[in-house]
């Protein structure tokens, strides 16, 4: 299964709009052998996420700041589906103004198309953002474009940095 979806572009395609879930579960089922339905591959590469209940307190904070908030994922249509399916409250679209998911945008982070994206979507420019990413390569990107960037590495912290920013953004 690794080397059906994660050491093939496979998982890179789906994640990029590129091609559909029956083209996903078409492929894992040629590389695989098998004769697994889309439905079941669909439950199968999304039933993988927890919610991170900490965050909460982070979206908490900048709404009390009326500091407006969105998600830039990487992410494929059945991920987003299942994850919405969960109604977890820290996913609740009353927390977002935006949401950039990188199949609807057809570009991933770190490539430079999803932060356009989420520029032109947000009408902010790069130093107006504070943004937080767990992968070094997503925030180096981030970073490039004037992003104001915190490796995510615990919520404590990153309440910390966001702290910092909305006393001095700029």
């Amino acid at each position: 299964m690794r080397a059906a979806v994660f050491e093939s572009d496979l998982q890179t395609r789906f994640e990029t709009g590129l091609i559909t879930a029956g083209d996903f579960t078409a492929e894992v089922n040629r590389v695989l052998a098998t004769d697994l339905s889309e439905a079941d591959v669909m439950l199968a590469i999304s039933a993988i996420f927890q919610p991170n209940h900490p965050i909460l307190a982070v979206l908490e904070r900048l709404k009390r700041a009326s500091v407006s908030s969105g998600v830039l994922s990487n992410t494929c249509d059945a991920h987003w589906m299942w994850l919405m399916s969960q109604q977890w409250p820290m996913l609740d679209r009353s927390w977002f103004r935006e949401v950039i998911l990188s199949y609807e945008v057809q570009s991933m982070k770190p490539d430079a198309g999803i932060y356009e994206a989420s520029e032109l979507r947000a009408g902010c420019a790069g130093n107006q953002i504070f943004f937080t990413d767990d992968r070094a390569d997503n925030i180096a990107a981030a970073a490039a474009r004037g992003w104001v960037t915190y490796q995510f590495g615990s919520v404590d912290e990153l309440l910390s940095r966001l702290e910092h920013w909305l006393i001095d953004p700029l």
